[in-house]
């Protein structure tokens, strides 16, 4: 560092230093960038994604969201195949298949209920929790058509499991869910 005339000190670098800190520069925005382009997310059209917490908020929402509807396809299966077992196998059997389907429903209700919801995904929320409690429900009645097998107990059943396939089929085409 020199002095102009008392005024404003000087500060000199020589060309080598600047010459090799430009390169140094040039180097790390070219590592960077090839980091950038190998590690970030991308969505459907192949463009990166921002990771801003809000964003990351939804997309783990919307990814967990995809699948309590795959969860709850799964437990529609177990609730029908047990409607439709009309009697057939031994209580015990039957008894234990509905046990395990409201257990199942109920730790998917639990989950959903228990998720952190992002502000701009309390609409699809409300619509998730109204699924599952119908889900819930649905299993709750198989296993009362179990216990007591009356005709209207498994019309019951049945309607609410139509009811709950009702709800799922409306988050499965939900354009929101879709949008990852």
């Amino acid at each position: 560092m020199t002095v102009n005339d008392g005024e404003r000190p000087v500060i000199q670098i020589s060309e080598e230093r600047l010459s090799l800190f430009g390169w140094i520069l040039l180097g790390m925005a070219i590592f960077f960038t090839i980091v950038g382009a190998f590690a970030s997310p991308l969505d459907a059209d192949g463009k990166p994604v921002l990771l801003l917490p809000e964003v990351k908020a939804v997309e783990e929402y919307q990814k967990s969201a995809q699948a309590w509807i795959s969860d709850m396809a799964v437990l529609d299966g177990e609730v029908a195949r047990i409607l439709a077992n009309d009697r057939q196998g031994d209580l015990f059997s039957q008894s234990r298949s509905a046990q395990q389907a409201l257990q199942h429903a109920v730790d998917l209700t639990q989950q959903i209920d228990r998720t952190k919801v992002p502000p701009v995904a309390m609409g699809v929320h409300e619509k998730m929790v109204a699924a599952s409690l119908s889900y819930l429900e649905a299993a709750r009645s198989a296993l009362q058509w179990v216990s007591a097998p009356e005709k209207n107990n498994q019309d019951n059943a049945v309607q609410k499991l139509s009811a709950a396939r009702d709800l799922r089929s409306g988050l499965e085409v939900n354009r929101w869910l879709k949008s990852r």
